[in-house]
């Protein structure tokens, strides 16, 4: 079975881990083609924009106003922002409505195609490129602010992706990176009494669900060598993302659990109070205490 064939099987079982998926082979430039050839197809096209439906999908419509506002809160309306990895355009769409100027990148064209259909005469400031990661069509510090959501853990080899962001970043200029935090599945593991499998749970012979994680340190040596620094890591969605959870309560039981909170977010009043939560106290937790991150890196 060539590649190509792995990929299709794989895909006719898309948003469900692919078992025994390319067993033979652990490395990454395996994880990498797969995931630039899923987003090309309308199958998993589809499938991403009906999960991340925030007026269906209250999990989406949590995470989407959180990272949202984390990342106009740190754009001036003069800024020149990339959103590299936007998808359909759920940050880019945000922030041209607060009057930034943003330049809208992703892979996938059948992403892009619905992001144009969508804001098609609304005379919004966005300009929509195609782009691959690792080498994007902009200049070097081109821009003031990059943001990605939910977007660098899909790399193994998430510090060649980031360097190529900071190619495109001006000196001085900010990038914000929703990422994962390594130290909370430690110490889910650490102190859990339960193994748990969770829908992004990291795999390095499956690269269907394979999603990168760091740690402090990581992070900092990453930084250094690329031309950046760690300003900040800002933890946020602590009750529908964290690793501590899973690992004391087990898969089964953190499954019931995250459709039960899901079934309370109905409620204005418990989402109010989980929005308060985020981002008066797990904006000041450690990082280690949530396992998605925003973490914000300056240019040198």
């Amino acid at each position: 079975m060539n590649n190509k064939q792995r990929i299709k099987k794989a895909l006719s079982k898309y948003y469900h881990p692919v078992k025994n998926y390319l067993q033979r082979s652990k490395n990454k430039k395996t994880i990498i083609e797969f995931k630039k050839d899923i987003w090309q197809t309308d199958e998993i096209s589809q499938a991403f924009i009906k999960g991340s439906d925030s007026e269906n999908v209250i999990a989406a419509a949590m995470m989407d106003k959180e990272v949202n506002e984390f990342f106009l809160a740190h754009c001036k309306p003069t800024d020149t922002v990339l959103d590299i990895g936007c998808g359909h355009g759920i940050v880019s769409e945000f922030l041209a409505q607060n009057g930034i100027s943003v330049t809208a990148a992703d892979i996938s064209e059948k992403l892009l195609d619905e992001f144009r259909a969508r804001i098609a005469g609304k005379n919004l400031p966005v300009e929509i490129v195609r782009a691959d990661a690792y080498k994007q069509p902009f200049a070097d510090n081109r821009f003031d602010v990059v943001v990605a959501r939910m977007f660098l853990p899909h790399f193994p080899d998430w510090p060649v992706v980031l360097k190529e962001m900071t190619r495109v970043t001006k000196p001085g200029g900010k990038l914000l990176v929703h990422f994962c935090s390594a130290e909370n599945v430690a110490l889910g593991k650490k102190i859990g009494q339960h193994d748990c499998t969770f829908g992004t749970t990291p795999d390095t012979i499956n690269p269907w669900v394979y999603y990168a994680d760091a740690d402090d340190k990581e992070l900092k040596k990453v930084a250094a060598s690329t031309g950046l620094e760690v300003v900040s890591r800002t933890p946020i969605s602590f009750f529908l993302n964290n690793r501590l959870f899973g690992y004391q309560l087990g898969t089964d039981a953190y499954n019931a659990y995250i459709k039960e909170m899901e079934g309370f977010l109905k409620d204005e009043r418990v989402k109010e109070f989980v929005r308060w939560f985020d981002k008066n106290i797990t904006s000041q937790f450690s990082p280690v205490l949530s396992y998605l991150n925003i973490i914000t890196f300056v240019k040198k």
